[in-house]
């Protein structure tokens, strides 16, 4: 198994938290396709915390059922 960990831990207060959002949605998107496991570590205070939290949660494809 080839884990990738992936560490984000950032502001409190994020001046323009819908680019921060879209940006982080389009990293974590990219990890999700290219790497096999990815092990995210996300800090639990301020803005940055949450906008990451909410994009590793946040389903990108419908689920096969």
């Amino acid at each position: 198994m080839d884990l990738f960990t992936v560490s984000f831990f950032g502001h409190r207060i994020v001046p323009e938290f819908w680019k921060a959002e879209e940006r982080v949605e389009s990293l974590i998107h990219t990890l999700l396709l290219e790497k096999e496991y990815v092990e995210f570590l996300v800090g639990r205070n301020g803005d940055f915390d949450q906008i990451v939290s909410s994009a590793v949660k946040r389903p990108t494809a419908p689920c096969a059922g």
